[in-house]
C-alpha cells in the first residue's frame, strides 16, 4: 500500500498541476485535496482491516476508535469542506478516484509484467 500510496501522491500533484493549469487553481487544489482525503479514507479503512483480520481476536477498543475517526471525523471533515463551496465537487471526487485508478494500474502492471530478480 505505501508504494501505491506514493505513486498516487507523486503522479497526482502532477496532474494537479495540469489541472490548476486548465481550469484554475480552486479545481487543482480540489484533486489535491481530495486525492488526500482518499488517501486518508484508504489507511484508515487498512487499519480497520488489519485489525479486523487479526488472528489473536478483535480488539474492540481501537476498531471502534477507527471506524468513529473514518465515519464521523473523514466524512464530517468532507461534508463539511464540501458544503463550502470552495472546491469544485468534481475536481474533488477525481482526485479521490485517483488512488483507485493507480491501484489498478499499478495490479495491472504487476500481472502483466515479469518481475525481475
Amino acid at each position: 500500500m505505501q508504494r501505491t500510496a506514493l505513486a498516487a501522491i507523486w503522479t497526482g500533484l502532477v496532474l494537479g498541476l495540469a489541472v490548476a493549469w486548465r481550469w484554475g487553481w480552486d479545481a487543482g487544489a480540489g484533486f489535491v485535496l481530495g486525492l488526500m482525503w482518499g488517501l486518508a479514507s484508504f489507511a484508515v479503512l487498512a487499519g480497520i482491516l488489519r485489525i479486523a483480520t487479526d488472528t489473536s481476536g478483535i480488539r474492540v477498543g481501537p476498531l471502534v476508535g477507527l471506524v468513529a475517526i473514518k465515519l464521523i471525523g473523514l466524512y464530517g471533515l468532507a461534508g463539511w469542506f464540501l458544503f463550502q463551496g470552495w472546491v469544485p465537487l468534481l475536481a474533488f471526487v477525481a482526485g479521490f478516484s485517483w488512488i483507485l485508478a493507480v491501484t489498478v494500474l499499478r495490479a495491472l502492471g504487476g500481472l502483466t509484467v515479469a518481475k525481475r530478480n
